[in-house]
């Protein structure tokens, strides 16, 4: 178990992270005087874990499943009623594509290949695809 206080001098907000893990089973609690906030993750066995978040504002419930060696697919559904599957896609050697699709709003790709990642972002508005972004970058250690 791990208690963490934290204080942000520049704006005065304090709050605290209590932690707990043991056999599989993740909990997070992060408490202030506006907020509260949990999540819970569990794993069920090698291929499967289970998170459930909730705040005042929004609940998520997500169950990631290990398909194979290489692939993983995580549903996601909220109390807002928003739905999003996440692909992760091992490449080998460090590299591994995940595309996540949240139906109605956007397409996210990011691709990581060892320091460098490239990310892509199609926004969705029925069928039409308008202000896609894409971005690339790479990590350099001195």
């Amino acid at each position: 178990m791990t208690i963490n206080p934290r204080y942000n001098v520049e704006t005065e907000e304090g709050d605290v992270v209590v932690t707990y893990s043991k056999d599989g089973t993740e909990v997070e609690l992060t408490a202030s005087q506006d907020a509260q906030s949990v999540t819970i993750s569990y794993d069920v066995d090698d291929d499967t874990t289970i998170e459930l978040s909730a705040s005042a504002e929004e609940q998520s419930a997500t169950i990631a499943y290990q398909v194979d060696e290489d692939n993983k697919v995580s549903p996601t559904v909220t109390s807002g009623g928003a739905v999003s599957v996440e692909w992760e896609r091992s490449l080998g050697d460090d590299s591994a594509v995940t595309t996540t699709l949240k139906p109605s709003e956007s397409v996210d790709v990011e691709w990581n290949d060892g320091a460098w990642t490239a990310n892509v972002n199609m926004p969705l508005d029925g069928t039409d695809i308008t202000g896609t972004n894409v971005s690339i970058k790479r990590e350099v250690n001195f």
